[in-house]
């Protein structure tokens, strides 16, 4: 015991006991706090109603935690790790499968603390329990092996399957933690690098291991076998409801995630008993021990100067107690002075005891003395007090008082020394009193409380710079494994959703994080980097193959989920304040990752790539989207414009005026064209033709462009057009006011006002083909526009558009990269025999003639690249083998692809015999879309990739298992598989194709060789 002393009522008693150890030393602690409570039983229960014994201290409050969290964690996770073990082994009827789990971790931990003790001398032990979080993560990887294991039953596929994205999951959640060198936290540094090594060590060990420990049964047993595989084989992604319900959450917590609090008062994360409480409400009243503590400071570079400057803080606080400004304070300031302060004393006391007085008090002493029976000598200790030549104490002079305890306040460390004073305070008064004494006096004022308040700032700020470098590592590593910013885009886009909403569901409930739930946002942050990471795999595995896989992801995510759940979410149920804390955001966490990954990531992932591709349509980048948007945007904003106040001056204008007008018009929508960087246009201009002279222009339609490739060439034109440009909102009223024609109202109807739009010089624009084309073939012309050249006398001015069926297809809003091209062609007199007598004829051969000299057209314009970024589009987001191999192929063979085109007609019926993905059926089809192709390619896997190409639904490209599955008159045969005999096709074609068979020879009676080179042998029947 160090004191004791009793309240001024006298009916308390206050012992104040000094441990022997430390108050974080629990262990220890737990003894002497047990026999304490033995005692104050034993006495509660002797004096009942006479007395009573409480106690309250740090020491008891850290026992009090230890119990409680030991407590905790046998009521809620061995029972939870019991329901996770018997889960596990229900779900892959396996017994030994929680070994098979675990055992990864286990060796990976073991193996990165032998790692650790060749890098470091020593490791924070924090960091290791820390690390132990770590379980949560590593696991996930056997999981994620043993769930695919045992859905395929091939160790094969399941390496190809699942390597990569386990090695991309534990090297982003590696780098993360890695991350965690930045932090102002030795112990925080140590976490970094311990689980940054288990990580990586635990997915390579998984990976070696798992798949040696775990044989899944031979027969294949059916989906849905039990509630595990109902809830993973649920498409979550197609319940709307659910959607929309995921949706307006997000929505909402990105408005309150911003705004989450942080709790820096670690007090607030002690578990503190009932009965504590109590005796801590009892101190209170009692006394102001329980008072907000603060410690002042005087310093000085020698011992004369620091007591020196407490002195004057002494006087300051016998001043601020007796105002009530501070309710207590505990300091030698008053008895033990500095030498200066001494000698001033001693000076005072000399001033003061004169000859005379002393002789005087001496005297008086004694008379009045000797009165009351005193003998003269009974004052001769006083005569000698104030006789003595008092002389200046030094510091061991004090501390031979051991009541007052010099070693307490007073320190010296080389040479600078401190002077220590505790002062009590109320909370409201914490602030303003340090910033006052602060700025009064020589002194430091520290206040424990708000050092672990400042440290925790810190900290919280380091965390916010961790996640500002893990997201950047993340992305890095992402983009390094995927090669594609649009697949690293989307992967990120749960792992970021999940913080988010985790913050906005903690900000709405009105929860705070603190230092350990910030600790379990790592584990959610990593787990979903991993989910994410995975169903990004199994979404680019059902894009390339058509397989959709996703359930048995889902599955392996949803064990993960139970184990996480399981593991630290049944900590919920905790009394202790930091292990609920945990617990919740865990669960929160975890519950917005399971919704995020399951359901929206698989959304979005088919909305904007995998539709895409069933409709037909190329998959996009993320600039062709941007400039896309751009583009229409501003056409759009543009056109409004134009509709609403250029169709009052049109209305109000003739001559001259409605002329400049129309030029501006022409140049609005050739600005469109060149709102996009990367498309080129060129105009291939006649220098016999200037448009002075009115005819029927015919033009080639393929795409929405083609209006404003026309509008480069020339101005003064009309347009008929269909009823939905008539009665656009956009460009409608303009359209209307410049006297464009609706072609559904019928051309007999409007020929009075067509030939007034001749008279004034303007050119009819008609597109013959009726509607736009899928392809850059050109259709059947309709009779429309040559009726009208009849019936007016007017020539036919052929403009040849290339390039739009590849820019802007029809059916798509994607503007692509490429070139358009308008070529003005020459005039056809109406007087011209060569082209027939009448309409109807004419319509016809001016039909043939412009197919011929549009061929000529792509014949100049189109070489060995013109369809290479079309081609690698169509191959985008597919696995990376896949898009190599394709790209390496066109790079190595473009000039052979190329030359090949030239020896098959334009609508062959082609039987290829192949072993690649489809890219060179894909070219065939680009380069001459009526071709029709069937394809023969033996690899069932590779026949599957071909076939999800998303050209399949836009050309006719058939895939076929065996040739007998041909239906369509065949007139060439391809063959580029090295593994195929021409032998085992009984019917040969009349052509037929050796291409890169080096070394591989036909030898036929029938046919004859018609082209050879190294790479292209041409076969034709005599």
């Amino acid at each position: 015991m160090k004191t004791a002393t009793f309240t001024k009522d006298g009916k308390n008693l206050l012992l104040f006991i000094d441990p022997k150890n430390k108050s974080n030393d629990t262990k220890a602690n737990e003894a002497f706090i047990d026999q304490l409570n033995l005692i104050k039983e034993n006495i509660n229960k002797q004096f009942k109603g006479k007395t009573e014994i409480s106690y309250f201290g740090s020491p008891v409050i850290a026992v009090a935690n230890a119990k409680q969290i030991k407590k905790d964690i046998q009521n809620t996770v061995l029972i939870s790790m019991t329901v996770l073990l018997v889960l596990l082994i229900y779900y892959f009827r396996n017994i030994f499968t929680p070994l098979i789990i675990f055992l990864p971790t286990v060796f990976s931990g073991l193996l990165s603390l032998m790692i650790l003790y060749f890098i470091k001398d020593k490791i924070s032990a924090i960091s290791l329990s820390v690390g132990a979080i770590l379980i949560g993560i590593t696991i996930d990887y056997a999981l994620h092996i043993l769930t695919h294991y045992k859905h395929n039953n091939n160790i094969e596929e399941l390496y190809k399957d699942i390597t990569q994205p386990i090695i991309l999951s534990s090297a982003t959640t590696a780098v993360s933690f890695l991350c965690l060198v930045f932090v102002r936290s030795e112990a925080l540094k140590d976490l970094g690098l311990f689980a940054a090594i288990t990580v990586i060590l635990s997915s390579i060990t998984a990976l070696i291991i798992v798949p040696q420990l775990y044989k899944p049964k031979e027969d294949k047993e059916k989906l849905n076998t039990n509630f595990i595989d109902r809830i993973g084989s649920y498409p979550y992604e197609k319940n709307k409801p659910l959607i929309i319900g995921c949706s307006l959450i997000i929505l909402a917590c990105l408005f309150g995630f911003r705004h989450v609090g942080f709790n820096e008062d670690i007090g607030d994360l002690n578990y503190i008993p009932k009965e504590l409480k109590i005796s801590e409400a009892k101190l209170q009243k009692l006394s102001d021990i329980t008072s907000k503590s603060i410690y002042t400071i005087s310093y000085g570079n020698s011992e004369e100067e620091a007591l020196s400057r407490n002195s004057q803080l002494s006087k300051f606080l016998e001043k601020e107690k007796k105002e009530g400004k501070i309710l207590s304070y505990n300091s030698v300031g008053n008895i033990v002075l500095s030498e200066k302060d001494q000698l001033k004393k001693i000076e005072d006391w000399q001033q003061f005891w004169t000859i005379d007085r002393k002789t005087q008090a001496m005297s008086e002493l004694v008379r009045n003395g000797n009165k009351f029976g005193f003998n003269s000598s009974a004052f001769e200790d006083f005569r000698e007090v104030i006789y003595k030549n008092h002389s200046v104490l030094t510091l061991k002079d004090y501390e031979k008082v051991k009541a007052l305890q010099i070693s307490e306040f007073l320190s010296n460390d080389n040479g600078f020394y401190t002077v220590s004073n505790v002062v009590k305070v109320n909370e409201n008064s914490r602030d303003h009193f340090m910033k006052d004494i602060e700025k009064k006096h020589d002194v430091i004022a520290i206040d424990r409380q708000q050092m672990n308040e400042n440290f925790l700032g810190l900290l919280k700020r380091d965390f916010s710079t961790l996640i500002n470098y893990s997201l950047l590592a993340i992305i890095l590593t992402i983009i390094v494994f995927f090669r594609n910013f649009e697949l690293t885009v989307l992967t990120m886009f749960p792992i970021v959703l999940t913080g988010i909403v985790t913050a906005g569901i903690l900000y709405f409930l009105g929860l705070e994080l603190n230092i350990f739930s910030t600790v379990v946002c790592t584990l959610v942050f990593g787990v979903g980097d991993d989910f994410s990471i995975f169903l990004t795999q199994a979404m680019q595995k059902e894009h390339t193959t058509g397989k959709n896989e996703l359930p048995t992801y889902r599955i392996s995510i949803i064990l993960a989920v139970f184990t996480t759940i399981l593991s630290i979410g049944s900590l919920i149920f905790a009394k202790h304040p930091a292990l609920h804390s945990l617990a919740l955001v865990a669960l929160i966490g975890m519950f917005s990752v399971i919704i995020i990954t399951s359901t929206l990531y698989p959304f979005w992932f088919r909305f904007l790539i995998i539709n895409r591709a069933k409709k037909g349509l190329s998959p996009i980048t993320f600039r062709l989207f941007i400039h896309s948007v751009f583009s229409f945007l501003y056409y759009g904003l543009g056109g409004i414009l134009f509709s609403v106040f250029g169709s009052f001056f049109v209305r109000n204008s003739k001559g001259r005026t409605l002329e400049i007008i129309k030029l501006i018009l022409a140049k609005f929508l050739t600005s469109v064209l060149y709102t996009n960087p990367f498309v080129k246009k060129k105009v291939i201009k006649n220098t016999s033709e200037d448009f002075s002279k009115p005819a029927v222009i015919i033009a080639n339609h393929t795409s929405f462009l083609d209006t404003l490739a026309i509008a480069m060439t020339t101005h003064k034109i009309i347009y008929l057009v269909n009823d939905w440009v008539y009665q656009s909102p956009i460009f409608g009223r303009l359209v209307r006011a410049l006297g464009f024609y609706p072609v559904s109202q019928g051309i007999e109807n409007g020929m009075d006002k067509l030939k007034e739009k001749i008279e004034q010089g303007y050119s009819l624009v008609v597109f013959p083909e009726a509607e736009r084309s899928y392809t850059n073939d050109i259709k059947r012309f309709h009779k429309g526009a040559f009726y009208l050249a009849e019936q007016f006398g007017l020539d036919i001015l052929p403009l040849y558009i290339h390039g739009n069926s590849e820019v802007l297809p029809k059916g798509d809003f994607i503007i692509y990269d490429g070139s358009i091209t308008v070529k003005v062609g020459s005039r056809i007199s109406k007087d011209n025999p060569e082209f027939g007598a009448n309409y109807s004829e004419r319509t016809k051969k001016i039909n043939a003639y412009f197919r011929s000299e549009f061929a000529k057209l792509r014949e100049d314009l189109e070489d060995e690249n013109y369809f290479k970024k079309k081609l690698f589009l169509s191959y985008l987001y597919k696995n990376s083998e896949v898009v190599k191999e394709v790209k390496d192929d066109f790079n190595n063979n473009k000039s052979i692809y190329y030359e090949l085109n030239k020896y098959i007609p334009k609508d062959a019926g082609i039987l290829h015999i192949a072993d690649d993905f489809g890219q060179k059926d894909v070219l065939l089809t680009l380069y001459q879309a009526g071709r029709r192709v069937f394809s023969f390619i033996s690899n069932q896997e590779r026949r599957e990739i071909a076939a999800q190409n998303y050209l399949v639904k836009k050309r006719k490209l058939h895939y076929i298992k065996d040739i007998s599955e041909v239906n369509k008159n065949i007139n060439t045969l391809l063959v580029s598989d090295r593994t195929f005999s021409i032998n085992n096709i009984q019917i040969l074609p009349e052509t037929i194709i050796l291409l890169n068979l080096p070394g591989t020879d036909f030898d036929h009676d029938d046919y004859t060789l018609k082209f050879s080179s190294e790479s292209l042998k041409v076969f034709k029947t005599k």
